[in-house]
Protein backbone atom coordinates (compact mmCIF):
# COMPACT_ATOMS: atom_id res chain seq x y z
CA UNK A 1 0.00 0.00 0.00
CA UNK A 2 1.07 3.36 -0.77
CA UNK A 3 1.17 6.09 2.00
CA UNK A 4 1.54 9.81 1.93
CA UNK A 5 2.06 12.42 4.53
CA UNK A 6 -0.80 15.22 5.50
CA UNK A 7 -1.46 18.09 7.20
CA UNK A 8 -4.09 19.15 9.63
CA UNK A 9 -7.67 20.79 8.47
CA UNK A 10 -6.32 23.75 10.75
CA UNK A 11 -9.24 25.82 9.32
CA UNK A 12 -11.32 24.30 10.88
CA UNK A 13 -10.43 24.22 14.36
CA UNK A 14 -10.99 26.87 16.80
CA UNK A 15 -9.81 29.91 15.20
CA UNK A 16 -10.70 32.38 17.82
CA UNK A 17 -8.49 30.77 20.81
CA UNK A 18 -6.23 27.26 20.02
CA UNK A 19 -6.33 25.42 17.20
CA UNK A 20 -7.16 22.00 17.94
CA UNK A 21 -4.39 20.18 15.73
CA UNK A 22 -1.51 22.92 15.71
CA UNK A 23 -0.06 23.46 11.93
CA UNK A 24 1.85 22.93 9.96
CA UNK A 25 3.45 19.79 11.26
CA UNK A 26 3.99 16.38 9.63
CA UNK A 27 2.30 14.06 11.94
CA UNK A 28 0.31 11.19 10.57
CA UNK A 29 1.20 9.02 7.43
CA UNK A 30 -1.59 7.61 5.84
CA UNK A 31 -3.11 4.99 3.61
CA UNK A 32 -4.75 5.31 0.03
CA UNK A 33 -8.18 4.97 1.70
CA UNK A 34 -11.42 5.65 -0.59
CA UNK A 35 -13.52 8.46 -0.26
CA UNK A 36 -15.84 8.53 3.08
CA UNK A 37 -18.92 6.42 2.54
CA UNK A 38 -22.26 6.29 4.78
CA UNK A 39 -24.60 3.58 5.30
CA UNK A 40 -27.78 5.40 6.27
CA UNK A 41 -30.38 3.08 8.29
CA UNK A 42 -33.97 4.14 8.70
CA UNK A 43 -34.32 2.47 11.88
CA UNK A 44 -31.37 0.75 14.29
CA UNK A 45 -31.67 -0.11 17.92
CA UNK A 46 -28.11 0.69 18.33
CA UNK A 47 -25.73 1.33 15.77
CA UNK A 48 -22.81 0.60 18.00
CA UNK A 49 -24.51 -2.72 18.82
CA UNK A 50 -25.07 -3.63 15.24
CA UNK A 51 -21.14 -3.25 13.96
CA UNK A 52 -20.16 -5.69 16.67
CA UNK A 53 -22.53 -8.93 14.49
CA UNK A 54 -21.01 -11.03 11.85
CA UNK A 55 -23.47 -9.61 9.67
CA UNK A 56 -21.39 -5.76 9.77
CA UNK A 57 -17.91 -7.23 10.82
CA UNK A 58 -16.59 -7.39 7.54
CA UNK A 59 -17.48 -3.49 6.87
CA UNK A 60 -14.26 -1.54 5.96
CA UNK A 61 -12.57 0.91 8.26
CA UNK A 62 -14.07 4.17 8.12
CA UNK A 63 -17.28 3.61 7.23
CA UNK A 64 -19.92 5.18 8.81
CA UNK A 65 -23.25 3.71 9.48
CA UNK A 66 -25.92 6.18 10.70
CA UNK A 67 -29.13 5.78 12.39
CA UNK A 68 -32.44 8.39 10.94
CA UNK A 69 -34.09 6.51 13.96
CA UNK A 70 -32.55 4.76 17.16
CA UNK A 71 -34.58 3.02 19.63
CA UNK A 72 -32.05 1.73 22.19
CA UNK A 73 -28.43 4.29 22.02
CA UNK A 74 -25.66 3.03 23.76
CA UNK A 75 -23.36 5.15 26.27
CA UNK A 76 -20.74 4.31 28.54
CA UNK A 77 -20.89 1.27 31.14
CA UNK A 78 -24.65 0.64 29.75
CA UNK A 79 -26.08 4.47 30.02
CA UNK A 80 -28.31 5.14 27.24
CA UNK A 81 -28.72 7.50 25.11
CA UNK A 82 -31.71 9.88 24.03
CA UNK A 83 -32.27 11.25 20.49
CA UNK A 84 -35.41 12.31 18.88
CA UNK A 85 -36.15 10.89 15.79
CA UNK A 86 -34.68 12.54 12.35
CA UNK A 87 -33.42 14.73 14.63
CA UNK A 88 -29.29 14.03 15.89
CA UNK A 89 -26.63 12.21 14.12
CA UNK A 90 -26.14 8.95 15.97
CA UNK A 91 -23.50 6.78 14.17
CA UNK A 92 -20.49 4.18 14.74
CA UNK A 93 -18.05 3.02 12.95
CA UNK A 94 -15.09 0.29 12.64
CA UNK A 95 -11.69 0.91 12.45
CA UNK A 96 -8.61 -1.26 12.63
CA UNK A 97 -5.70 0.79 14.73
CA UNK A 98 -3.62 -2.30 14.55
CA UNK A 99 -0.34 0.57 14.91
CA UNK A 100 -1.82 0.64 18.72
CA UNK A 101 -0.56 -0.83 22.09
CA UNK A 102 -3.28 -1.77 23.99
CA UNK A 103 -1.69 0.40 26.35
CA UNK A 104 -2.05 3.39 24.43
CA UNK A 105 -5.99 3.27 23.39
CA UNK A 106 -6.64 6.35 24.91
CA UNK A 107 -5.16 8.14 21.72
CA UNK A 108 -8.41 7.02 20.01
CA UNK A 109 -10.72 7.96 22.21
CA UNK A 110 -8.82 11.79 22.42
CA UNK A 111 -8.25 11.66 18.46
CA UNK A 112 -12.45 11.02 18.40
CA UNK A 113 -13.64 13.54 20.62
CA UNK A 114 -11.41 16.25 19.27
CA UNK A 115 -12.71 15.74 15.86
CA UNK A 116 -16.06 16.18 17.24
CA UNK A 117 -15.09 19.47 18.73
CA UNK A 118 -13.12 20.64 15.62
CA UNK A 119 -16.89 19.81 13.91
CA UNK A 120 -18.20 22.20 16.12
CA UNK A 121 -16.34 24.80 16.22
CA UNK A 122 -16.41 25.06 12.23
CA UNK A 123 -19.95 25.14 13.27
CA UNK A 124 -19.37 28.29 15.33
CA UNK A 125 -19.67 26.74 18.47
CA UNK A 126 -16.59 26.46 21.06
CA UNK A 127 -16.44 22.68 23.05
CA UNK A 128 -14.53 21.22 25.65
CA UNK A 129 -14.02 17.08 26.19
CA UNK A 130 -15.06 16.41 29.58
CA UNK A 131 -13.07 13.32 30.88
CA UNK A 132 -13.10 11.07 29.35
CA UNK A 133 -14.81 11.60 25.99
CA UNK A 134 -18.13 13.74 26.98
CA UNK A 135 -17.95 17.00 24.85
CA UNK A 136 -19.61 19.78 26.73
CA UNK A 137 -20.56 23.25 25.85
CA UNK A 138 -20.27 25.13 29.02
CA UNK A 139 -21.41 22.64 31.79
CA UNK A 140 -23.99 21.42 28.86
CA UNK A 141 -23.94 17.86 27.38
CA UNK A 142 -23.67 18.17 23.07
CA UNK A 143 -22.44 14.73 22.53
CA UNK A 144 -21.26 11.06 23.76
CA UNK A 145 -19.12 8.81 23.03
CA UNK A 146 -18.43 5.40 23.61
CA UNK A 147 -15.56 3.22 22.07
CA UNK A 148 -15.03 -0.52 22.13
CA UNK A 149 -11.86 -2.37 21.18
CA UNK A 150 -11.04 -5.81 20.33
CA UNK A 151 -7.39 -6.63 21.50
CA UNK A 152 -4.54 -8.75 21.52
CA UNK A 153 -1.43 -8.92 23.81
CA UNK A 154 0.25 -6.56 21.36
CA UNK A 155 -2.07 -4.51 19.04
CA UNK A 156 -5.62 -3.57 19.22
CA UNK A 157 -7.35 -5.59 16.53
CA UNK A 158 -10.52 -3.13 15.80
CA UNK A 159 -12.55 -0.52 17.94
CA UNK A 160 -16.32 0.46 17.15
CA UNK A 161 -16.24 4.10 17.71
CA UNK A 162 -19.52 5.48 18.39
CA UNK A 163 -21.24 8.71 19.09
CA UNK A 164 -24.49 10.56 19.79
CA UNK A 165 -24.44 14.59 18.61
CA UNK A 166 -27.35 16.55 19.49
CA UNK A 167 -28.07 18.62 16.65
CA UNK A 168 -31.78 19.87 15.99
CA UNK A 169 -33.23 18.20 19.10
CA UNK A 170 -34.75 21.00 21.52
CA UNK A 171 -36.90 18.55 24.29
CA UNK A 172 -35.01 15.91 26.53
CA UNK A 173 -37.24 13.70 28.55
CA UNK A 174 -34.84 11.56 29.39
CA UNK A 175 -33.22 12.18 33.37
CA UNK A 176 -29.61 12.57 31.04
CA UNK A 177 -27.98 15.81 32.87
CA UNK A 178 -28.19 19.23 31.28
CA UNK A 179 -28.02 17.95 27.22
CA UNK A 180 -27.97 21.14 25.06
CA UNK A 181 -27.86 21.14 21.15
CA UNK A 182 -26.63 22.78 18.08
CA UNK A 183 -30.00 24.14 17.52
CA UNK A 184 -30.24 25.87 20.58
CA UNK A 185 -27.02 27.01 20.62
CA UNK A 186 -27.15 28.71 16.81
CA UNK A 187 -30.68 29.06 16.65
CA UNK A 188 -30.96 27.37 14.05
CA UNK A 189 -31.14 23.83 12.27
CA UNK A 190 -28.03 22.31 10.61
CA UNK A 191 -28.18 19.77 7.94
CA UNK A 192 -27.60 16.26 10.13
CA UNK A 193 -26.59 14.85 6.41
CA UNK A 194 -24.25 17.28 6.13
CA UNK A 195 -22.67 16.97 9.61
CA UNK A 196 -22.38 13.24 9.22
CA UNK A 197 -20.11 14.02 6.06
CA UNK A 198 -18.26 17.03 7.81
CA UNK A 199 -17.46 14.47 11.29
CA UNK A 200 -16.82 11.72 8.92
CA UNK A 201 -14.00 13.12 7.08
CA UNK A 202 -12.11 14.86 10.48
CA UNK A 203 -12.78 11.69 12.36
CA UNK A 204 -10.37 9.80 9.74
CA UNK A 205 -7.72 12.52 9.69
CA UNK A 206 -7.48 12.87 13.71
CA UNK A 207 -7.78 8.82 13.82
CA UNK A 208 -5.12 8.12 11.85
CA UNK A 209 -2.80 10.67 13.11
CA UNK A 210 -2.75 8.13 16.14
CA UNK A 211 -0.46 6.08 13.93
CA UNK A 212 2.76 8.06 14.52
CA UNK A 213 4.52 8.97 17.89
CA UNK A 214 4.26 13.16 16.74
CA UNK A 215 0.89 12.23 16.33
CA UNK A 216 -0.12 10.82 19.44
CA UNK A 217 2.05 13.91 20.94
CA UNK A 218 0.24 17.12 19.45
CA UNK A 219 -3.45 15.06 20.12
CA UNK A 220 -2.57 14.66 23.33
CA UNK A 221 -1.39 18.33 23.63
CA UNK A 222 -4.61 19.41 22.15
CA UNK A 223 -6.73 17.18 23.97
CA UNK A 224 -5.16 18.74 27.20
CA UNK A 225 -5.62 22.02 25.80
CA UNK A 226 -9.94 21.38 25.36
CA UNK A 227 -9.95 19.22 28.73
CA UNK A 228 -13.09 20.65 30.48
CA UNK A 229 -12.07 22.53 34.33
CA UNK A 230 -8.49 22.09 33.06
CA UNK A 231 -7.67 25.61 34.03
CA UNK A 232 -5.40 25.31 36.60
CA UNK A 233 -8.50 26.35 39.01
CA UNK A 234 -9.98 24.05 42.13
CA UNK A 235 -13.43 22.81 40.97
CA UNK A 236 -16.00 20.28 42.73
CA UNK A 237 -15.72 16.47 42.38
CA UNK A 238 -17.33 13.74 44.14
CA UNK A 239 -14.73 11.07 44.72
CA UNK A 240 -16.43 8.32 44.46
CA UNK A 241 -13.34 6.21 45.96
CA UNK A 242 -13.83 7.81 48.92
CA UNK A 243 -17.53 8.84 49.25
CA UNK A 244 -16.31 12.21 49.42
CA UNK A 245 -16.65 15.78 47.97
CA UNK A 246 -13.42 17.63 47.19
CA UNK A 247 -12.03 20.47 45.21
CA UNK A 248 -9.32 19.59 42.81
CA UNK A 249 -7.08 20.79 39.94
CA UNK A 250 -6.81 18.98 37.22
CA UNK A 251 -2.88 17.70 36.76
CA UNK A 252 -2.55 15.23 33.61
CA UNK A 253 -4.43 12.54 31.61
CA UNK A 254 -1.95 9.37 31.49
CA UNK A 255 -1.80 7.60 27.75
CA UNK A 256 -4.27 4.65 29.49
CA UNK A 257 -6.70 7.71 30.29
CA UNK A 258 -5.95 7.86 34.03
CA UNK A 259 -6.96 10.96 35.12
CA UNK A 260 -4.94 12.32 38.26
CA UNK A 261 -6.43 15.35 40.38
CA UNK A 262 -4.88 17.55 42.82
CA UNK A 263 -6.68 17.43 46.18
CA UNK A 264 -6.76 21.49 47.57
CA UNK A 265 -7.44 19.64 50.96
CA UNK A 266 -4.71 17.98 51.32
CA UNK A 267 -2.54 18.34 48.51
CA UNK A 268 -1.94 14.99 47.40
CA UNK A 269 -2.27 13.90 43.32
CA UNK A 270 -4.23 11.08 43.63
CA UNK A 271 -5.08 8.89 39.97
CA UNK A 272 -9.04 7.98 38.84
CA UNK A 273 -10.28 5.65 36.37
CA UNK A 274 -13.58 6.19 35.08
CA UNK A 275 -16.82 6.60 37.35
CA UNK A 276 -14.18 6.96 39.69
CA UNK A 277 -14.60 10.41 40.27
CA UNK A 278 -17.81 12.49 39.35
CA UNK A 279 -17.32 16.35 37.96
CA UNK A 280 -20.05 18.25 39.74
CA UNK A 281 -21.72 21.66 39.43
CA UNK A 282 -20.74 24.30 42.34
CA UNK A 283 -24.39 23.89 43.27
CA UNK A 284 -24.59 20.47 44.25
CA UNK A 285 -21.00 20.83 46.35
CA UNK A 286 -21.06 19.63 49.58
CA UNK A 287 -18.16 21.28 51.88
Amino acid sequence: MSHHFFLPISEACLPPKQTVVPAPARIGMVGQYPPPEILWLDTAESTHNLLKTPEYATLPSFRMVAARCQTAGRGQRGNSWESEDLMNLTFSMAVEPTWLHPAMQFALSEATALAVVAYLQSEGIDATVKWPNDIYVGDRKICGILIDHSIDSEKIIRSVVSAGLNINQTTFHSDAPNPVSMKQLLNRNTSVDSAAVSLLLLLRQFIIMTSTPEGRSTLHRSFMLRLYRNDGLPHPYHDQLRDIDIEATIEEVLPDGTLLLRDQADGITRPYLFKQVVALLTKNFRK
